[in-house]
């Protein structure tokens, strides 16, 4: 009889959990059929065993089964709680063995599989949570942990414990954060090597293949390579010399719906001639409803080549044209695409969402994309909205300059330096400004401030600062140019370029507005570390709370008590970036000051927030003693800031009203619940009155709110009011560069003994030391002292000398300093002063300190004729 072959149920962990599906139940079949052999032969032997263990038959050796004693207790109880006495000790072992479970198989070839190589440990990984096995799976995760992978071996790992099962890995809760990270590397790997270039190349060229395996599997690489894929293959498709065939890296193209088209789009708008023709062919393929703007100005453009212009009317005859649009109809169409793009754009906020964004590099040949705030992607449809219309040979003057405000917007979004020489030359083609140029900058400028786009102001202003021409100061009237007049704008971002501009500007005789750029640069020489905020409010109990909180959210708080102090502070300009303001000011209603305020040049643009607070009563617990007045009456002075009247209640002596302090208690009536609500009420009619009345009268932020009652909440309320702020507020370092700046401007122009020198920069000497000081004594501050040439300055000079507590270099740059101020203006300090130099000079222990004070007192001898003042 021949042999029955067995048959082989495979590997169980590559079958997943057929292994307990399969091979467990024929297990079972066969324990059944021996356990039914051994119930046979049990019952065969029952009838001695059930009588061994019978408890009522008689032991060996006794008569009695109860051990001498009645059936029913005749023997005493036992002591105890027990009533039947002691608890049985505890086994010894020599009684039945106790039989442990036995493992479980899979769980037993999972940990065999963990100890091999790395696609065991996935597998095992894998089938742990499937099997929802997490200590098992930790264990596995702790292995994993301990490996140095590559790229490519994270790939295969991760592809073979799949995404799904990842994804649950991470979510598990308790798996701790080692394990984690363990996954996320794993994951973070695997990207890498999906995305990188070089391989997603070779993926690319066998899609060429005559092998179907082969093609199969280098879509599957694509698919996974995600963007970089996206990327290479538009990259691909539009190359002279592509790697596959043109069909084949387009049918992979189609596949990636949402990216591909906005990747072949950068091709069509910036790419080299040759690139844009083959990018709109790949459009007409892939995305014909969204890319007809491109075709639209690819036909119409000046510069474009025959293929796009074969591929645009391709393109109209695949969307049902009739024809090809004439250049007005293009002119209409692409105008209002920009105009709409240049709306959303200006209406965006800084709400915190991000989307993605493609750009084409400087070589015209590799693609990159971005994550970017949406505020910049809808600047970045603006900006390529743009683009399409300049490529028109005839526009409008309107358009054009919604154009460029559109363009340059985007440009300072992505590079906040944007406007150098080198960008100058990049986009009018040469180093020097002709007039026409420098007339359609101040076009955009104008343009810029009148839509309040800070972005393109400040763009223009810095390529109008490349031209340093007289004539962007110098007016023929008595109004200012349009960059001295933008000295005074509403943000301190655009006024201080714009003072800065002007400074480059080799002119030093009187024009309009020159005393406006003086205190520009007094005001940025001043700029602190931190930003200013202003708190009105005329009761100082009510100002600590909000005065701590602004200063822990990194504020440099000031406290006015009226309005008119307000609007005093907002004159004297710098960075104030907030306004916190009570609803009752005493002097003023809160609507009528915040039309002062917005009204105020420098006041146009910082948020303001008012918060309302119920009214004081007489049944405050802050009530004052009772003052009489002259009419018989009782004024009470309630917090000092309201007044209540009260008739006196008893006469004294002579017949005058005799004050009483009237007792106050606590009521917990309903009287007093009901004074209570119409507080509350009180204060919401108010908010409401406030916020109707100004809501759309000033495009500023502005918010009212109820009391501020906590340093969270009043964060969270001026992070609400920072969202719609047309660009983000300066930085610390931009305040640095802009002070350092103002120094070295103010230098530049203060030239006491120069003949009609505007700049009236001595009668301002002592803000100017105190804005030395503070920017730390830096080289131009030091020669900016030294060029005043007052007797202030020069001793000011002479006592940083001495100071030891500075660095030495700050010390002889300040004797260098005093030196150049003598030899220039002669010894302006008295007599005194002279003599305490020679004692410091004679008293100083330390060789450097004594060469430092030395420089100054050659200086001095060496202009001994001169007459001290």
């Amino acid at each position: 009889m021949p042999a029955r072959a067995k048959k082989r149920l495979g590997n169980p962990l590559e079958k997943g959990l057929e292994y307990k599906q399969i091979f467990l139940p024929k297990v079972c079949l066969v324990m059944k059929r021996h356990f039914l052999i051994l119930a046979l032969v049990g019952i065969s032997v029952a009838p001695p065993l059930i009588y061994a263990q019978d408890p009522f038959a008689t032991p060996a050796g006794a008569g009695d089964p109860f051990g001498g004693a009645g059936a029913f207790g005749e023997a005493p109880m036992p002591a105890g709680d027990a009533p039947f006495g002691q608890p049985a000790a505890a086994s010894d072992g020599s009684g039945g063995v106790e039989i442990e479970p036995l493992p479980d198989p899979l769980v037993v070839e999972l940990q065999r599989y963990s100890q091999g190589n790395d696609e065991k440990l996935a597998l095992a990984i894998r089938s742990a949570v499937q099997i929802s096995d997490w200590k098992q799976a930790a264990a596995f995760l702790d292995i994993l942990a301990a490996k140095t992978l590559s790229d490519a071996q994270s790939a295969a790992i991760a592809s073979t414990i799949r995404p799904n099962y990842l994804l649950r890995i991470q979510q598990h809760p308790e798996l701790s954060d080692a394990q984690r990270e363990a996954v996320g590397k794993l994951i973070q790997g695997a990207k890498k090597f999906a995305e990188d270039r070089d391989r997603i190349r070779q993926q690319i060229a066998r899609l060429g293949s005559n092998s179907e395996g082969e093609r199969l599997d280098a879509l599957s690489n694509l698919r996974r390579g995600g963007l970089a894929a996206v990327a290479e293959l538009a990259a691909a498709y539009v190359a002279d010399k592509p790697v596959a065939a043109r069909a084949a890296v387009i049918d992979v193209l189609s596949r990636f719906e949402e990216e591909a088209p906005i990747a072949l789009r950068q091709y069509a708008l910036y790419g080299a001639p040759t690139a844009r023709g083959r990018a709109l062919q790949a459009l007409v393929a892939i995305d014909l409803a969204g890319s007809m703007p491109d075709f639209v100005s690819a036909y119409h453009s000046a510069d474009a080549s025959d293929d796009e212009r074969a591929a645009a009317t391709k393109g109209f005859a695949a969307a049902g044209l009739r024809g090809v649009p004439s250049a007005r109809e293009a002119e209409i169409y692409l105008s209002g695409r920009v105009e709409r793009t240049a709306d959303f754009s200006s209406r965006a906020t800084n709400d915190g969402l991000m989307q993605r964004v493609w750009r084409l590099d400087d070589d015209q040949k590799t693609l990159l994309w971005q994550e970017v705030p949406r505020r910049v992607a809808l600047a970045r449809d603006a900006a390529d909205a743009a683009i399409r219309y300049r490529r028109l040979q005839a526009s409008s003057p309107e358009t054009a300059i919604t154009a460029e405000l559109a363009d340059l917007s985007y440009r300072m979004m992505v590079d906040s330096n944007y406007g150098s020489a080198a960008d100058f030359k990049a986009r009018f083609g040469a180093a020097e400004a002709t007039d026409e140029q420098i007339e359609q900058l101040q076009k955009t400028l104008a343009a810029a401030n009148q839509r309040r786009n800070e972005y393109a102001a400040i763009a223009a202003i810095r390529l109008l600062k490349q031209a340093a021409t007289q004539r962007l100061v110098l007016s023929n009237g008595a109004t200012p140019t349009l960059l001295v007049e933008m000295a005074l704008h509403p943000s301190p971002r655009v006024r201080y370029e714009a003072a800065l501009a002007a400074a480059e500007i080799d002119y030093r005789s009187g024009y309009s507005g020159s005393s406006d750029l003086l205190h520009r640069w007094l005001e940025m020489s001043a700029l602190q570390r931190r930003p200013t905020a202003l708190i009105l409010e005329a009761r100082r109990h009510l100002t600590r709370d909000k005065l701590s909180w602004l200063e822990s959210l990194g504020y440099d708080v000031e406290v006015v008590g009226s309005v008119a102090d307000l609007l005093r502070r907002i004159e004297m300009g710098g960075d104030i970036q907030l306004l916190v303001a009570t609803s009752q000011p005493y002097d003023r209603s809160i609507i009528e000051t915040v039309d002062l305020v917005r009204r105020r040049l420098l006041g146009g643009e910082f948020p303001i927030l008012i918060y309302c607070q119920p009214g004081k009563t007489l049944w405050d617990e802050d009530l004052r003693e009772p003052i009489l007045d002259r009419s018989g009456k009782i004024i009470v002075d309630v917090a000092g800031s309201e007044s209540a009247i009260a008739t006196a209640e008893e006469p004294s002596e002579n017949g005058r009203p005799k004050p009483r302090r009237t007792e106050i208690e606590a009521d917990n009536s309903l009287g007093q619940r009901f004074k209570d609500l119409r507080a509350l009420y009180a204060v919401q009619e108010e908010r409401n009155r406030i916020a109707q009345n100004l809501g759309s009268r000033w495009p500023a932020p502005l918010a009212v709110v109820d009391e501020i009652i906590s340093p969270q909440g009043l964060a969270q309320m001026i992070g609400d009011l920072k969202q719609s702020l047309p660009m983000p507020e300066l930085t610390t370092d931009e305040r640095n560069r802009y002070r350092d700046a103002a120094l070295v401007a103010l230098e530049r122009v203060a030239n006491p003994d120069e003949p009609n020198n505007p700049y009236d920069i001595r009668s301002h000497e002592q803000e100017l030391t105190s804005a030395i000081q503070a920017g730390g004594f830096s080289t131009a501050g030091l020669t900016l002292l030294s060029t005043l040439g007052t007797p202030n300055s020069q001793l000011t000079l002479a006592n940083l000398v001495d100071s030891m507590v500075l660095p030495l270099s700050i010390r002889q740059a300040a004797a260098e300093a005093f030196k150049s101020s003598v030899l220039r203006f002669g010894t302006r300090i008295d007599r005194d002063s002279v003599a305490r130099q020679y004692e410091r000079y004679n008293a100083a222990a330390d060789d450097s300190h004594r060469a430092a004070i030395g420089v100054i007192l050659d200086a001095m001898e060496q202009r001994a004729n001169a007459t001290s003042r």
